[in-house]
């Protein structure tokens, strides 16, 4: 079981924070968010991790010299510019099986092998993790026709969607619509995939997901993992060795 964590980004929105440590590496109640993410692939049963590296490359690396991911074995894939949320998988060797693809600034319990299990079985081409999230709507919501006579009327309504965990499953085939080179994103690529004929489906799970992507965004999360550790980690083992590493790289 493989898994890519895209873990480029600048992470703008939490500066001056991340002036000097990468978004993936944001303490979450003291342990850097990457390291959560990978403990549960980890005990998920994933055996390989590609980290997908662009801002402050080095550190990110280096945070996990003489870690203790036991059995998981890392690589890592250096982004030369900004390439998006799928143009990074362009820089990988072509998928030999089914890959688990998210993104590394969230915080959540989704079963990663409950995922993975139910792509397998369903034939998809790619399976989106989706969670429920409503919006309040603090004004009364109004829809016309063509005649401009009110049809609908809505007093501060609720607004539920289900929305894009940032977490994918993804079959081989799939990154032929992926251009070779250039920014690309996620919801470009599965469209494109979707519009010739794949099955994309989605997974919808009622569990914990929180983006750590503004300072109070982050402090909720924190709070989350410091209530219920748990949750999100499972019973915790010994300390074991650190991953086998291989070298960066640039493509």
């Amino acid at each position: 079981m493989k898994a890519v964590v895209l873990a480029g980004g600048e992470g703008r929105r939490l500066r001056p924070a991340t002036l000097t440590v990468p978004k993936p590496l944001m303490p979450v109640d003291g342990m850097p968010i990457l390291h959560i993410i990978l403990r549960q692939l980890r005990n998920a049963g994933f055996t390989h991790v590609t980290l997908s590296l662009g801002y402050r490359a080095h550190m990110i690396e280096d945070s996990f010299g003489g870690s203790h991911w036991e059995g998981l074995e890392l690589d890592f894939r250096l982004e030369t510019e900004p390439l998006g949320t799928a143009g990074p998988l362009a820089l990988l060797e072509p998928f030999d099986d089914a890959t688990l693809v998210m993104n590394a600034d969230l915080l959540t319990d989704i079963d990663f092998a409950d995922l993975w299990s139910v792509h397998k079985k369903s034939g998809a081409s790619a399976t989106i993790a989706l969670t429920p999230q409503s919006v309040d709507i603090a004004h009364g919501v109004v829809r016309i026709d063509q005649d401009r006579q009110v049809v609908d009327f809505r007093e501060k309504p609720r607004m539920e969607f289900l929305v894009s965990g940032g977490i994918y499953v993804l079959e081989p085939g799939l990154l032929r619509f992926l251009p070779p080179t250039g920014r690309h994103d996620m919801p470009t690529l599965l469209e494109t995939a979707r519009a010739a004929g794949e099955r994309i489906e989605g997974y919808v799970f009622d569990g914990e997901w929180r983006d750590i992507g503004t300072p109070e965004q982050l402090e909720r999360a924190a709070r989350a993992f410091r209530a219920d550790r748990a949750r999100y980690l499972g019973a915790q083992g010994p300390a074991a060795d650190s991953p086998t590493r291989k070298e960066t790289v640039r493509r």
